[in-house]
């Protein structure tokens, strides 16, 4: 009841309860890119391979002759000067706040470090130590653990040894990111965080080690305890973490006590804690997953006692707590993730207690620490394996989307009563029975299953006969998501020159957000990386990322080297590719793609004049897509807008275009006068980075669309701006900032 209050009050109070979530001095009057000069202490540091990360607390901050309080704040130090836990710092930088995202399914950074009482954070390139006082303790364990760190890599390789400490002590820095992603799709990135099962080995094993030696409850809980603190300070304090070393504390003192173990008062009594400690953890993926699994084992898996393979249905427990939360957060469920838990988990005990035997051993016997070290490398190769196999197979992911609040609220209503009926059924049943009764279980779990899918997949489809049209927020580049009536999805570009791994990060999330498993047509306009690069990554991740059915570009004669490799790449990796010019058409029911750039009649150079220009058509709604073509493209697109206009003026068009994709970014060369008195759009879209440092959208282009009465749009303001129709109404929303008409 305490722990649901929480909840309530953390929700309800928000930023008058939650001091995490009030706005900082530093906040109001400071903004990401200003100078300013920082003094804290150091509560924690991390080491990456070119610089370090700073974590300070009680901050004094220099700004425009004003001192400032922050409460924490993170110093990128690419000086990686010694810095001691505890010492006192100083460092001169540009301070940038962590911001929300700016598409549907992003990541939100600010969230994410806000629930831990950061709201900004800065790169230097110089750090002075003006104190030199030392948590000697925490900076002892962190000495140890870079020793520790150390051995790994020695004995097991930069790879592997990287891996075995995310999975020991939590440092997750150097682990290779598609081996990272790869234990991620397939439902056992699990393992690389410090959760229950390592602490329960350390912590519980030498509890019972030491009360072994000692025959006394109260010491060898004592010692478990303590070893279990300096271990929880090595490795980093995270909500598994918690969560399993407030339940650890529980299961010792019944011990201790004499009492009995009850689970569920451990799990609410961590849950209490944890709240009290990170209100905001409220809103995280991780404490409903990591809660969700021990509530699954705790309620879930009694009803499965004494049935053979308990493994397997302590796997069907935990995926029927945890599926609304891995569809809400992560958008996607792993379809072989049940059997995949069966191998990797009892693994994970033995590759724990091999790798705390190899670390020991490696310092006075180095042959036993070869030894044990290796089976762990045969572990490590085993899961990789295992991850790259299952990878391969269909339907491995299933892309859902998000489901809506509401439908997880309906689904955990159903799964209470199904389960609340199953224990009242078989609480009248002889136990011994049971084993019996497998096929009645099977059929309860499935239609469990079942009524997840009714009940949380559907909402997150679109509307029928509607299309669907996202500009999404790519930082300096293009990025245009189409999904029709029928469901069949486009994709127009997709590249940036300023964000890192656009294709990654920005397209892929919002995909898997709108349920989208499949881009059925990919159309790129040009080959400028600002426009390529987010699809050329999304083609070699392979069955990491979202796949790719077509890829359409321009006539072969505007090609440069860029669309070239592209369409080689793609062929390679079995993807059709078709060519596209002007006067040709998609047709997908009522929605009709029309190629109006380049054709046979351009004669200029590949290019941004040679970009595909792509007129879309669906009922009396009209939108242009126009890549970054300018100068004699521009020229031809406004001959060929014409030419077209008037052979559709026989088939019922009204004359209007609805949407125009603004140009190039908006950039002064684009959009003239003549093409916009030719077209005439009602609404301009413009697709730039913020801030960036070509002035997009520039004022001279913003100033001729507002002279023709077109409203504007623009992704540095408005995050991603989605257009939906029904073919005679349209309605324009900006994620970032607000709603349009």
């Amino acid at each position: 009841m305490l722990a649901a209050l929480l909840a309530a009050a953390v929700c309800l109070g928000r930023s008058r309860l939650i001091k995490e979530l009030e706005t900082t001095p530093l906040m109001r009057q400071a903004r990401s890119g200003d100078a300013i000069w920082i003094t804290g202490q150091v509560y924690a540091r991390e080491m990456k391979s070119d610089y370090q990360v700073l974590y300070l607390k009680n901050n004094s901050i220099k700004f425009r002759k004003r001192q400032l309080k922050e409460s924490k704040f993170i110093v990128y130090d690419k000086s990686r000067l010694e810095v001691k836990i505890g010492n006192k710092i100083a460092a001169e930088g540009n301070v940038r706040f962590y911001e929300e995202p700016r598409n549907p399914g992003n990541f939100n950074e600010k969230q994410y470090y806000e629930k831990q009482g950061i709201h900004a954070c800065m790169w230097s390139e110089s750090v002075i130590v003006t104190s030199g006082r030392i948590w000697k303790l925490r900076d002892s364990l962190l000495s140890f653990r870079q020793d520790w760190k150390t051995v790994l890599y020695d004995f097991m390789g930069e790879e592997q040894g990287a891996l075995l400490c995310g999975i020991m002590l939590g440092d997750k820095a150097d682990i290779d990111p598609v081996v990272k992603e790869l234990y991620q799709v397939n439902g056992i990135g699990h393992i690389l965080a410090i959760s229950g099962l390592h602490l329960s080995i350390i912590g519980t094993g030498m509890y019972r080690l030491c009360r072994r030696l000692c025959g006394s409850f109260a010491v060898g809980g004592l010692c478990g305890i303590l070893f279990l603190a300096a271990y929880i300070l090595m490795t980093g304090l995270s909500v598994s973490v918690m969560r399993a070393a407030v339940m650890l504390l529980f299961r010792i003192g019944a011990d201790v006590a004499g009492r009995r173990y009850d689970a569920g008062t451990a799990l609410a009594a961590a849950a209490c804690i944890v709240l009290f400690w990170r209100p905001l953890y409220l809103y995280d993926g991780g404490f409903w997953l990591s809660f969700g699994a021990v509530f699954g084992v705790a309620a879930v898996l009694p009803l499965f006692k004494k049935l053979p393979v308990q493994g397997l249905w302590a796997s069907v427990s935990i995926n029927l707590s945890i599926l609304p939360v891995l569809l809400y957060y992560f958008y996607e469920y792993p379809l072989y993730s049940i059997l995949l838990n069966l191998l990797v988990i009892p693994l994970m005990s033995v590759l724990l207690l091999l790798g705390l035997t190899g670390s020991a051993a490696a310092l006075f016997l180095p042959w036993l620490g070869e030894a044990a070290l290796g089976l762990c490398r045969a572990i490590l190769t085993f899961y990789e394996w295992l991850c790259r196999t299952v990878a391969g197979l269909p339907a491995s992911r299933i892309i859902t989307g998000r489901p809506s609040a509401v439908s997880v609220v309906c689904y955990y209503i159903l799964l209470s009563a199904i389960l609340f009926m199953w224990w009242r059924y078989e609480s009248r049943r002889n136990e011994s029975k049971r084993k019996g009764c497998i096929a009645k279980y099977i059929i309860i779990t499935g239609i469990t299953y079942a009524a997840a899918l009714l009940i949380l997949i559907p909402g997150t489809f679109g509307k029928e006969g509607e299309l669907e049209v996202t500009m999404l927020d790519v930082g300096q580049g293009d990025g245009i998501y189409m999904k029709s009536p029928s469901g069949r999805t486009y994709l127009f570009d997709g590249g940036s020159s300023d964000v890192g791994q656009a294709g990654k990060y920005r397209i892929e999330p919002f995909l898997k957000y709108k349920g989208t498993g499949r881009i059925d047509y990919v159309f790129i306009s040009h080959g400028d990386s600002d426009h390529t690069n987010g699809i050329r990554e999304m083609i070699e991740r392979g069955p990491l990322g979202i796949p790719v059915g077509h890829l359409v570009l321009p006539r072969e004669e505007v090609w440069d080297d860029s669309l070239a490799e592209l369409a080689v790449l793609a062929k390679n990796k079995g993807i059709k590719v078709f060519l596209i010019e002007e006067g040709q058409r998609i047709q997908d029911g009522g929605l009709s793609l029309h190629c109006l750039h380049p054709g046979e009649g351009y004669a200029g150079e590949p290019g941004n004049a040679a970009s595909m220009a792509v007129w879309v058509r669906f009922g009396r709604f009209d939108m242009l897509l126009t890549g970054d073509v300018e100068g004699e493209g521009e020229a031809a697109l406004t001959a060929s807008v014409e030419e077209t206009k008037e052979d559709w003026h026989t088939a019922g068009f009204d004359g209007v275009l609805e949407v125009l994709k603004v140009a190039h970014h908006g950039s002064k060369n684009s959009t003239s006068v003549e093409f916009l008195k030719e077209t005439m759009p009602v609404y301009g879209l413009v697709s730039a980075g913020r801030n960036n440092r070509y002035g997009h959208p520039h004022k001279d282009t913003a100033e001729r669309l507002e002279d023709i009465g077109c409203g504007l749009y623009g992704t540095p303001s408005d995050g991603a701006v989605t257009v939906r129709t029904d073919g005679s109404r349209m309605s324009i929303s900006a994620y970032a900032g607000g709603a349009g008409p």
